[in-house]
């Protein structure tokens, strides 16, 4: 067929080759680092949240061939007391109700905290790097070997601080779970409001220490502002975190004592235990699931609303702050 083209053919044949070809050698570098992310993106997150979505109209058990569809009965059931899913309702509130708790005593902290440590390492103190890792270093570590650290740490029997009695009193057991929350992961958000502290104009101080602005002043009008994203993104992204808290309660208290500690994605979990004894339902906890993430998802968009006129604000405020700068 080739023989019988035309030299017009022929030429037009050759250009779509090279385009073709240069298309894929501009973006063969993208698909080579992109597509196994985005491979097990869509394996190990877009699909099952596809699934669960789908899973939580439908009113099964594991192990069951066959899945009857309820429609939004589901969630009717989280959010209304049915006799015949008599923890879902209740569950779903505690569960929710706690996390959130964890959240509020959580938050504030690794968001100050993480400021203050990078504010002093701006400092460039003596032994800048090894403070930095120091801080840093318990973030590598994983969920058990930290809750392992601190359950004997504060045991009552034999641990090095006895005056916390998280086994059997709620305000210690919170206590312990906040302190190792903050110790766990202070260090990432430090990293990233210390970043971008060193992004800062330096010309920005030096004209407000001209016009007699000292330190404390200069942190709060000139600093803050200007890392006004970075706190942005570590406050989403602490509050999406502290949400998700598991590992902590479930290997540190166990979601005692008296129940006070059983945080959401446990709760879920009971669901599913005892979707196996016969009482509740595998789409109740897909339900569950799903309306906890539409709460975080409502949560962070509000965030940003809230924010988004104050960092425009920002900007305003030191466009004219680097006009005085040139004019000075």
């Amino acid at each position: 067929m080739k023989d019988n083209l035309t030299f017009e053919e022929r030429i037009e044949l050759q250009k779509r080759a090279s385009r073709r070809n240069a298309m894929l050698s501009k973006y063969s570098t993208v698909i080579l680092f992109f597509g196994p992310y985005l491979f097990f993106f869509v394996l190990f997150f877009l699909y099952p949240l596809v699934q669960g979505i789908i899973d939580s109209f439908f009113f099964y058990n594991f192990g069951d061939s066959e899945k009857v569809f309820v429609g939004w009965q589901n969630y009717q059931n989280i959010i209304i007391y049915n006799p015949d899913f008599p923890n879902a309702n209740l569950w779903f509130a505690q569960g929710l109700g706690h996390t959130t708790l964890f959240v509020v005593l959580t938050v504030p902290f690794l968001i100050l905290i993480p400021l203050i440590l990078a504010l002093l390492l701006n400092k460039k103190p003596w032994g800048e790097g090894f403070f930095r890792a120091l801080f840093f270093l318990p973030n590598i570590l994983s969920v058990s070997t930290v809750c392992l650290i601190f359950k004997f740490l504060f045991n009552s029997s034999f641990g090095f601080i006895k005056t916390l009695p998280f086994q059997s009193d709620v305000v210690s057991a919170w206590i312990v779970l906040v302190l190792t929350t903050l110790w766990w992961t202070v260090g990432n958000n430090m990293v990233i409001l210390n970043a971008g502290i060193k992004q800062v104009d330096r010309t920005l101080y030096e004209a407000a220490a001209i016009d007699g602005c000292g330190e404390f002043k200069s942190i709060i009008h000139i600093t803050l502002p200007q890392i006004g994203n970075q706190v942005l993104i570590c406050s989403i992204t602490t509050i999406i975190a502290s949400f998700n808290v598991y590992g902590q309660a479930q290997l540190i208290t166990q979601g005692g004592p008296a129940q006070s500690t059983y945080m959401f994605i446990q709760r879920v979990l009971q669901m599913l235990r005892d979707v196996n004894q016969g009482v509740g339902g595998a789409g109740v906890a897909n339900a569950m699931c799903i309306l906890f993430a539409l709460i975080i998802l409502a949560i962070s968009l509000i965030q940003l609303y809230v924010t988004r006129d104050k960092k425009d604000s920002h900007r305003r405020i030191f466009k004219k702050q680097h006009a005085y700068v040139k004019e000075a």
